[in-house]
């Protein structure tokens, strides 16, 4: 079985889109509302399910703003036993910037190893002014692993985008109906690192990947990223969105 700390830096591993990419607001996002949902499918070598649900929402603007975050997560990856874990978590964002506490712990300071860029979750990585042929800065981040948020703690491993390549406009069977979407592609890679888990210490290799980002500019996200890992193929999509 698989910790929600675990199941969710596999999930910002996989859909990280990069720090320091124009993005939207965050809490404008279309579920960011009392009763707002989001479900997201993956298939392939890396299969990352997530149905969550928001609720107890308040916004100051696009930029700040919580919510109470909860629902189930589930991982597998190449061919090992899928992990489900049960999510409630209390997400604060300030200037774009996501924290998250256990709600049961809603009322402590978070620590402040457990925060994490909500970009990460790979819905807001562009701002709509693209352009076939555009050429995109990489980055690289730290992504913590830790217990007490998804993403947060230590051990970490550091997270490399390389230049990114928007392609020719497409159309995009999306769970919103068909979409003109642009194909961003770039390679993700990161470096090999040990984590701990239930007293556990295993090995996490380095992830070399070639990625494909699926933007929507009239719903302003990406609804898609397809994953190649060394021709291991994975998709994760937006599936649900209300």
């Amino acid at each position: 079985m698989f910790s929600d700390s675990k199941i969710l830096a596999a999930a910002a591993l996989a859909l990280s889109v990069g720090a320091g990419t124009a993005q939207a607001g965050v809490c404008d996002a279309a579920f960011m509302h009392d009763g707002g949902a989001v479900q997201l499918t993956g298939k392939g070598n890396l299969a990352l399910g997530a149905d969550l649900a928001f609720s107890e929402v308040s916004k100051t603007n696009g930029d700040n703003c919580r919510a109470r975050v909860n629902g189930v997560a589930t991982f597998s990856y190449a061919g090992l036993p899928p992990g489900k874990s049960k999510l409630d978590y209390l997400m604060t964002v300030k200037a774009g910037q996501a924290t998250f506490v256990k709600y049961e712990n809603a009322g402590e300071k978070p620590n402040s190893e457990g925060q994490f860029d909500l970009r990460m979750l790979g819905l807001f990585a562009y701002d709509g002014k693209l352009a076939a042929g555009q050429k995109l800065p990489g980055s690289s981040f730290r992504l913590r692993i830790g217990k007490e948020a998804p993403v947060g703690g230590s051990p970490a491993t550091t997270v490399h985008i390389s230049q990114k390549t928007v392609g020719n406009k497409q159309a995009l069977d999306t769970a919103l109906g068909k979409e003109t979407c642009f194909p961003v592609r770039y390679e993700r890679n990161s470096d090999p690192t040990m984590a701990t888990f239930k007293s556990l210490t295993i090995p996490i290799p380095g992830i070399n990947s070639t990625v494909t980002d699926w933007y929507c500019p009239a719903v302003n996200m990406v609804m898609k990223q397809d994953i190649d890992q060394q021709g291991m193929k994975s998709t994760v999509e937006i599936t649900k969105l209300n």
